[in-house]
């Protein structure tokens, strides 16, 4: 029975670690190092690192998670969020595949109602408050 319930806790956000992988995996990422964590796969580069910095936050991002992915700018970046990206992980495991959806649908609410699209999203005042 605990091999059934550990195979569901990576079947339901799978659509979103499929993402994680085919992002960290493409051919133009280069040169990249892989870390197994916690059941994660944390995949940093410098063209990750490059990827990252064209996210629509005040400097680029250090990291982003993707179900079970880890994707980081690099190691110091990975080091440094893992905590904050595993309650993003945990939050997967909650949302599954409607996670993406309902992260950005939480963001648009905040900028829509006033409030800041990043800093003000509930997912990542969650990851701030318990990850760091």
């Amino acid at each position: 029975m605990k091999s059934i319930a550990r195979l569901l806790l990576y079947l339901w956000p799978l659509p979103n670690t499929l993402l994680g992988l085919v992002i960290g995996f493409m051919p133009m990422m280069g040169h990249r190092t892989l870390v197994v964590r916690r059941g994660t796969l944390g995949i940093y580069g410098p063209r990750i690192k490059r990827l990252l910095s064209l996210a629509p936050i005040s400097g680029g991002a250090i990291a982003i998670t993707f179900g079970h992915v880890i994707l980081a700018a690099d190691e110091k970046n990975y080091e440094d969020s893992f905590e904050h990206e595993w309650i993003h992980v945990k939050q997967y495991l909650w949302w599954g595949p409607f996670f993406i959806p309902a992260y950005l649908l939480n963001s648009f609410w905040h900028w829509l109602t006033g409030g800041r699209m990043y800093l003000d999203n509930d997912f990542e005042r969650q990851a701030r408050m318990w990850g760091e």
